[in-house]
């Protein structure tokens, strides 16, 4: 129910709320320039931050047409020239970007046949901690694939083994090589299990499943999995 103007508690009510006032008014006074001037910084710093942003995906954008580019014209039969396009990718600030540019210049120089090259620009990148786990991990493989004639079995095999040790999208080509450098060092058991492994995972692409049962055949070792029995029909009997 409403108070009756002439009541206490409406004249306090008016009192506190002319206090209110005043003191807003004091406040403001006394600090609205220096909210102004917050709140236009803020706002500047908001611009800066989403121009910032812009700038950042113009230039991802423009690293990945050079990227792109590059990798058309190893396919066109210039892997020199793909190599020369993108030495300052190569030496960048982007992790991702650089260990890419680099991973084509090392496609680049194999292609030439400069293996020494190739397996030097693909160990730089698997050695550069500041780039994504999975990217080092193929540039790993790359290395290795490329010196395989040149590298000890031994040092291959230590190199790739926390790869062969456990699941994951690398497994199965780092288990190939690793059963291959087995193979070359003339320990076939151990390579006739890396490939039975690789036949059994089902995750592993299926022509490099086909070749590891093949392998692990040749080796003594059955890798072809056991088909399920066929479903009889109902009242079928058995052949005795």
């Amino acid at each position: 129910m409403a108070l009756p103007p002439g009541s206490p508690d409406t004249f306090m009510r008016e009192v506190d709320d002319a206090v209110r006032a005043d003191r807003l008014s004091s406040f403001a006074a006394r600090y609205g320039r220096a909210i102004v001037v917050l709140v236009v910084v803020g706002l500047i710093a908001l611009a800066g931050w989403l121009y910032w942003q812009s700038r950042q995906e113009a230039i991802a954008g423009n690293l990945g047409t050079k990227l792109s580019t590059a990798l058309d014209t190893i396919g066109q039969g210039r892997p020199k020239a793909a190599a020369s396009a993108l030495a300052p990718l190569a030496k960048g600030d982007d992790p991702s970007y650089r260990a890419l540019a680099l991973m084509v210049q090392a496609n680049a120089a194999a292609a030439q046949g400069d293996l020494v090259l190739s397996a030097t620009r693909f160990g730089t990148v698997a050695a550069d901690t500041s780039v994504d786990q999975a990217l080092r991990d193929a540039a790993l493989l790359r290395q290795m694939a490329t010196a395989f004639d040149t590298i000890e079995p031994a040092t291959l095999i230590a190199r790739l083994r926390h790869l062969v040790a456990r699941p994951g999208p690398a497994f199965a080509s780092a288990a190939e090589l690793t059963a291959l450098a087995e193979m070359k060092r003339g320990n076939d058991a151990a390579a006739g299990q890396l490939f039975k492994r690789i036949a059994e995972t089902e995750t592993a692409p299926e022509t490099l499943k086909s070749r590891a049962q093949q392998m692990a055949g040749m080796l003594g070792v059955d890798a072809v999995a056991d088909e399920p029995p066929s479903p009889r029909a109902d009242g079928e009997r058995p052949q005795e």
